[in-house]
């Protein structure tokens, strides 16, 4: 029989963890690798008036600068709340929590096991109708805040730097993917509305789900920024798909290379006839000055192949390498070793092509000798 005492120090003691029961949020990672990103958990004694997200990727493309404003309101006495952020292996960089403008300290914890709800979305959308690209996220270091929230209202706010995963597959650009988690909103007593800001580099492609519009008003040349303003948590999570477009001067570059190499192969047959009937012709020229007829015609004929492998050549290494140097800086990617396999193609190519050059102006040269020594006869 436990004494009266004890029964009520074991209720009291019971009371105090729950009131200091950890809330669980997540800003996790993905692939080279991004992060997990998601809202704060454990608030649900406390109302969430308005909550102000700002994602920004216009710094560095491969890096976002989150930043989320809550205003708290806590109509009860005050009550400590040990919020989790999950931060990826190596953790975000340069993480920083404030209540009413005063740092909170961050400690390491270990991982905890997130509810289903809380997974980051498993696609982004695509961009311009296109199909949404798979989005992936790794398991998750943590960190842990802790503070007492006194009655009243306060300023919460949370501000760091997260990875963005990139995928090289999807045309000549980088292509840029982030997260941000919000169903565990879900779980505090009142949630006010929310206010979410994306800004990534002027004239990039963007997609996002639920869809955000481009400011009207946004006059930085810089910067494009897209606003989304909800009265309720619009979906479990926020998926942004972005990247740099290639440029007109790309796409002019690389079709205009390609036509070059293609009248380089093709027009090569002629370069080589030509050739071919100008040796005959200068031969027939020297016998009919009493010079030897037959003189051997190969030398020419392999220097007319040489020429033409070597445009071959040029124009082919122009088709590989010349478009990216039109591509915005830092964005233009190699992905395997195609880059090298096709500038190795072209090579071989121009190689074959100078041999079978030189054979085709031997040829023609020679066969136009013979019926001009047999219509000499």
């Amino acid at each position: 029989m436990i004494p009266a005492r004890g029964r009520l120090r074991a209720r009291l003691m019971a009371i105090a963890l729950l009131c200091a029961a950890p809330a669980w949020a997540n800003m996790g990672k993905p692939w080279r690798e991004a992060l997990l990103v998601a809202e704060p958990r454990g608030f649900d004694a406390v109302r969430i008036v308005h909550e102000d997200l700002r994602i920004d990727l216009s710094y560095q493309p491969d890096l976002a600068e989150v930043q989320v404003d809550y205003r708290l309101h806590n109509t009860g006495p005050a009550v400590r709340l040990r919020p989790v952020f999950a931060t990826g292996a190596n953790g975000v960089a340069q993480f920083q929590a404030r209540l009413d403008g005063r740092p909170i300290a961050a400690q390491p914890l270990q991982q905890p096991t997130l509810p289903k709800t809380w997974q980051p979305p498993a696609t982004t959308p695509g961009l311009s109708g296109e199909a949404p690209r798979s989005y992936e996220v790794d398991q998750a270091d943590s960190l842990a805040l802790d503070f007492v929230l006194p009655p009243g209202q306060h300023d919460f706010s949370v501000s760091y730097r997260a990875p963005i995963m990139q995928s090289m597959r999807d045309g000549p650009t980088l292509l840029y993917q982030f997260a941000y988690v919000l169903a565990p909103a879900r779980s505090w007593a009142g949630f006010g509305g929310l206010d979410v800001r994306v800004t990534v580099p002027d004239g990039w492609r963007f997609a996002s789900e639920p869809a955000l519009r481009i400011d009207p008003q946004d006059r930085d040349p810089y910067r494009d920024e897209y606003r989304g303003r909800y009265a309720a948590l619009p979906a479990d999570a926020i998926a942004i798909t972005t990247q740099a477009p290639p440029g007109i001067g790309y796409q002019v570059l690389s079709w205009a290379t390609l036509l070059l190499l293609g009248l380089a192969v093709l027009g090569g047959w002629s370069w080589c006839a030509m050739t071919g009937n100008a040796i005959a012709r200068r031969a027939e020229r020297a016998a009919a000055i009493g010079r030897a007829q037959t003189r051997r015609v190969w030398p020419y004929g392999l220097a007319a192949g040489a020429v033409w492998g070597l445009a071959v050549t040029y124009t082919g290494l122009a088709a590989v390498y010349a478009p990216e140097r039109l591509l915005p800086q830092g964005q233009g990617y190699h992905f395997g070793y195609g880059q090298g396999l096709a500038a190795i193609a072209v090579v071989a190519l121009a190689i074959l092509l100078t041999l079978a050059g030189a054979i085709a102006v031997s040829a023609i040269a020679r066969r136009r000798l013979r019926r001009h020594r047999a219509d000499a006869v």
